[in-house]
Order: C-alpha cells, then structure tokens, then sequence
C-alpha cells in the first residue's frame, strides 16, 4: 500500500512538470497570450517568437518574470514552471483558396487585356490561423494573345505582417490589349530628372517598347545621349542615372 502511494505522488509530481500548452496566432508571443487576464499595461509585453507552424516553444515562467520586471510590473501573477507555445494552424480547401483568388482579383484588378479563365489550387495547404486581410499578387503576363497559364500567390496578412503566401496556379486569356505595350519604339516620352528637391524635365523618345514600371533607354533630345529610366505612366519615365 506505502509503494502504492509513493508511485502515485510520483507520477502526480510529473504531472504537474508537464507544460502548460497555449495557442498562440501572430509570429510574436505577448503576455496577453499566456495570461488571459492579464492587465492592460503588460498584456503587449513581448516575449519573443512565436514557433513556426507545427513546432513549439517552451517559455519558462523566469523568462515571463524577467520580462515583466523590466517593464516595472510589481503584480506578478502566479505562473506554471513551463508553458509550451503552438502555433494555431489552418487548412485551406482548394475551393476556399480558389474563392480568395477570385475575390481578390476582380475584373479591375488583372493586368490590362487579361481576363480570368479558371483557378486550379492543387491541393489543401496549411497556414497560420488568425490572418486580417487577404491579397493576390500575380505578376503581369507577356505581351503576346492568347491562352496564358501563370502563378498567382495568396497573401495572408495580419495587421501588417505577412504570414503566409500560398502559390496558386490560374489560366488567363490575353487579349491584343495586353499584347501592346503602354509605350512602343520611338514614342515620345517626357525623361524627369530628380536631384534631392529640384526636378527637371525633359523630352526624349523610347528606344523601346516598354509598360508602365518597366526599365527602359530614353534616347535625349537633341544631344542624342541615352539614359536608363523607369516607365511611370505612359508617356512620362524617371531617370535612374544622371543625364
């Protein structure tokens, strides 16, 4: 009966070791993830990063004291020895992601003559849980007509961290619009040139065809020098190089 006991107390004594496990969303852990009740002038304490998705953290409660007291913080609540942090995790159908690209990516939204012929998610992917807002990035297709099959990424965000980027594959049709560039060959193009405050203009033709955010040479007028700019709207480009 005496060992009996003194197995129990034994394996009730490893019990209590064991970590408390907490959830967390976000990549950093606050005090306000570990202490639900924790008062409002220590509940945005950082305590670090959070683990990466199917991992674990274990916090020990001295880490959390020393964290507190440096913030002044005389209440110090009562703790367990160790707390073992996850990261809350969530499975992405591929009609879910197939929904988010499209939501994310109206008619306005496709770069110029493209339209949006299907989303073909591979399979379910998971992510971090606790994402705010979504969106899509796809880059623009090639000037050509046309069936085009590209990859889109799905950006989940929290606040202004991002916390996942899920690639998509989608099937676009590219019409002659989009097989024109927004400047050709010999166009007029007005060169600005920027130094600190003080910016100055002037007229110059495209040495290539080029779209809007696209480097290209911008042939001066009359000296005939050539300098290196950036497309910012049809007509206008931003040197990149002193004339």
């Amino acid at each position: 009966m005496l060992f009996r006991s003194t197995c129990l107390l034994a394996l009730a004594g490893a019990a209590d070791a064991s970590p408390t496990r907490v959830t967390v969303e976000g990549t950093r852990v606050q005090v306000r993830d570990l202490l639900r009740d924790a008062p409002a002038e220590t509940a945005e304490i950082d305590l670090g990063p959070a683990p990466a998705l199917g991992g674990s953290r274990l916090i020990a409660r001295d880490e959390i004291l020393q964290a507190l007291r440096a913030h002044q913080t005389t209440a110090l609540p009562r703790l367990p020895e160790t707390i073992r942090v996850t990261r809350a995790a969530r499975t992405l159908r591929p009609d879910e992601l197939d929904q988010m690209v499209r939501d994310a990516l109206p008619r306005d939204r496709l770069p110029r003559g493209a339209a949006l012929r299907d989303v073909r998610p591979a399979q379910s992917v998971t992510v971090p849980a606790g994402w705010t807002t979504v969106s899509v990035d796809l880059a623009r297709p090639p000037r050509r007509v046309g069936p085009f099959s590209a990859t889109a990424y799905v950006n989940l965000r929290r606040g202004d961290e991002l916390i996942a980027r899920v690639p998509v594959r989608v099937d676009l049709t590219l019409s002659t619009e989009a097989a024109t560039p927004d400047i050709t060959r010999g166009s007029n193009v007005t060169l600005v040139v920027r130094h600190g405050l003080v910016e100055v203009r002037a007229s110059g033709s495209a040495a290539t065809d080029a779209d809007v955010g696209e480097t290209l040479p911008v042939l001066l007028r009359p000296s005939g020098r050539v300098i290196r700019a950036r497309l910012i709207e049809p007509a206008v480009a931003v040197a990149l190089e002193e004339p």
